[in-house]
């Protein structure tokens, strides 16, 4: 599973520094593209120049490469990673890392990370064992780290205990079972029906009109879906190849009759169907009881149409149900797939080319292009195998799209929603309490656990959502004052939330703001417990209001206006918090407390604001992952058209403000050495006239 995965390798100032060049080699074995980070000390240990040499990238170490203003991105990194090690690790570092003390590109590169973090601590057995090394470790266990427990052994002192990093090969198997352990079943509880193959049609008891179809592709499909988590019916022809998955029910079939009445009846319960079988157009009008003898210089047959499954099903298909097609064209190749899929009412559809040698018939190779309302995308030759899942992709994203974003289109809360698979939050909380001496840090665990209980395992809304589009966010609460007596704390808090760009490893900010006035009251195993219709917890009123607030924005960014339902509930949930008597929720309080918020969202003059959301998101982000210039262009209507006009209608709203400080780095990426000089300098004129505070972040659009 580490095949394709991006990650970023610390390393520091150990005698086990020698062992990361084995790393580097398990890894980029594994497939993993491996970026090297290293401190000062660690150049002591090992030369740039080896792991240079290793990973095929150079070595980042400082945090200006030369003097020419050529500088390394702390922050690029922490995007463009899946995962980051720090192998070996040192006291040092590790106490580097709990302070936040970033003096080197190691650390600010850690600070950054977006993904997962793994630490392979090494240092003699007396460090290791030391209360700080143990209490650095625990705090960065608390803050969602990985750690990779060092083993016992022979030391470079001399001595013999624990604290020798783990062994390279070990520490590889480690982030590869994470990954694998990550991969989602992103089709679990669904139902996919697939035909595969060719028909027959008889023509007598022995002869028969067919194609060359081995059914190789449906059944590579089959097996595909199946891996992920889904329930297949397949339906197949006349074929010899055989499945292996417990989870495909395979329904064999001769002719295209008997395919379209399988089809028909399984099509019913599917949440999806793939058409991938060449079913014959034509049958013969009548079927010879015995074999035809050869009588004459001719044979005359007349044939009769076969039913059209593909254009059957999608009369068929309802609003919640996905249908893909195939096209084996030998001429006007995209002309004639583009028919069919409007034609067959098909979601979209696999372009075959017999121009393609050694693809389609009887090979293990294919090469396709999908065609969709959306646009094309075209893909290399590869297996078989490959090619299913490239597909299934697709699809998979498709059937993510369909269940928030339909479910939104057709009434929201008015929808008889199947039953939930997952919740629609996955979040993870921080309690920072360094500020707070002398106070027995059992109850800082119990908050956290007791909140992320609450926030992960509770339902928010009636929409179904799959455990891999769990709205990933964090909750990052630092303690300020806490009153043992009457258990009130007094705090801020940094809520941010992250949403995928689909079809893409990248990952995009959804939300960042601080929380100035993050009070509440709570004991030890306490229990929260939300009413909607009587609020009497303010700490639960506050992880209420972001909890609504993070679906609303995520529902918004898969459909205009689609979070309505959601972000109304939130309105209201402020409005009756205002009777806690607690800051932060009452109106003319602040310009950007929690009912400034919701309030100038939901207000009619900010419609553009939210709008910017569907289209900066959904049109800009998720296209760049297929044409970067569309995409682009499209990020750039969104800040002409609604950013602009947002700001102009409410000029006093700090939204906007708000947005572009959480996106500035990433829409400078976006137009840095990218789009036309007069592209770049209205971008650029908009986003200095709402913030001139990132001045110096907007000038690099000009770049």
């Amino acid at each position: 599973m580490l095949k394709g995965k991006k990650i970023v390798l610390g390393i520091t100032g150990s005698i086990a520094a020698y062992k990361a060049c084995y790393i580097i080699r398990g890894l980029v074995k594994a497939g993993a593209e491996v970026q090297v980070v290293i401190t000062p000390a660690g150049k002591e240990f090992i030369t740039p120049i080896t792991l240079s040499a290793l990973t095929q990238k150079p070595v980042v170490s400082e945090f200006f490469s030369q003097r020419d203003g050529t500088w390394n991105s702390h922050v690029a990194l922490g995007l463009w990673a899946d995962a980051m090690l720090i192998a070996p690790c040192t006291a040092s570092t590790l106490g580097k890392m709990v302070s936040g003390v970033a003096d080197n590109m190691l650390i600010t590169t850690y600070l950054s990370m977006k993904a997962p973090v793994f630490i392979a601590p090494a240092m003699d057995l007396d460090m290791y064992a030391h209360p700080s090394t143990q209490k650095n470790l625990e705090h960065l266990r608390s803050y969602g780290n990985h750690i990779i427990e060092p083993q016992s052994g022979f030391l470079a002192s001399g001595l013999e205990g624990k604290g020798r990093m783990e062994e390279p090969e070990r520490i590889v198997e480690y982030l590869n079972e994470f990954f694998e352990q990550e991969e989602q079943k992103d089709l679990a509880g669904k139902h996919v029906m697939i035909t595969a193959g060719p028909t027959y049609e008889k023509i007598d008891p022995v002869r028969f009109i067919g194609n060359y179809s081995s059914g190789k592709m449906g059944f590579a499909l089959a097996e595909e879906c199946a891996k992920r988590g889904a329930r297949v019916t397949l339906i197949a022809g006349p074929v010899d190849v055989l499945t292996t998955s417990q989870n495909v029910r395979r329904i064999d079939v001769e002719s295209c009759l008997q395919m379209e009445q399988a089809a028909r009846e399984a099509f019913t319960s599917c949440d999806a169907a793939i058409l991938c079988a060449a079913v014959a157009d034509f049958r013969p009008e009548s079927v010879a009881e015995e074999k035809i003898k050869r009588k004459g210089d001719e044979l005359n047959i007349r044939l009769v149409p076969n039913p059209d499954i593909a254009a059957e099903l999608g009369r068929m298909k309802t609003d919640k149900q996905v249908l893909v097609g195939f096209a084996l064209e030998t001429n006007n190749e995209e002309q004639n797939a583009s028919h069919k899929l409007e034609k067959k009412n098909l979601d979209f559809i696999v372009l075959n080319s017999l121009r393609n040698k050694g693809t389609c018939f009887k090979s293990d190779d294919n090469q396709i292009t999908i065609l969709s309302r959306e646009g094309r995308k075209d893909y290399e030759r590869k297996p078989k195998k490959q090619v299913a899942a490239d597909i299934v992709d697709e699809l998979s994203a498709m059937l993510r799209r369909l269940v928030v974003v339909l479910a939104v289109l057709l009434g929201g809360w008015t929808m008889t929603p199947t039953p939930a698979s997952a919740q629609e939050l996955q979040a993870k909380v921080n309690i920072n309490h360094q500020q707070v001496q002398g106070t027995d840090v059992s109850i800082f665990n119990n908050l956290q656990q007791t909140l992320e209980q609450f926030i992960n395992e509770r339902q928010w809304t009636p929409l179904q959502f799959q455990q891999n589009e769990r709205i990933s966010c964090t909750f990052n609460i630092t303690v300020s004052k806490y009153d043992a007596a009457t258990n009130h704390f007094t705090c801020t808090a940094l809520i941010q939330a992250n949403r995928p760009v689909y079809n893409s490893a990248y990952t995009t900010t959804l939300y960042n703001n601080r929380d100035k006035s993050f009070e509440f009251d709570f004991a030890q195993f306490d229990q929260l417990n939300f009413n909607e219709e009587y609020l009497d917890n303010q700490l639960v009123a506050l992880v209420a209001y972001y909890a609504y607030f993070i679906i609303g924005i995520n529902l918004d960014s898969f459909a205009p206006m689609g979070g309505t339902d959601v972000l109304q509930r939130c309105m209201n949930l402020v409005n009756n918090a205002q009777n806690l008597d607690y800051p932060g929720w009452k109106s003319f309080e602040d310009s950007r407390n929690r009912f400034a918020i919701i309030n100038d969202y939901l207000d009619e003059a900010m419609k553009p604001f939210r709008q910017l959301q569907y289209d900066y998101y959904r049109k800009g982000l998720d296209e760049m992952a297929q044409n970067v210039e569309r995409g682009r262009t499209n990020v750039t209507t969104a800040i002409e058209t609604c950013l602009k006009k947002a700001h102009e209608d409410k000029p006093l709203s700090l939204l906007p403000q708000i947005w572009t400080d959480y996106k500035k780095d990433e829409l400078a990426n976006i137009y840095k050495g990218k789009g036309t000089q007069k592209e770049k300098q209205s971008v650029y004129e908009i986003l200095l006239g709402m913030n001139a505070s990132q001045s110096n972040t907007w000038d690099k659009i000009k770049q």
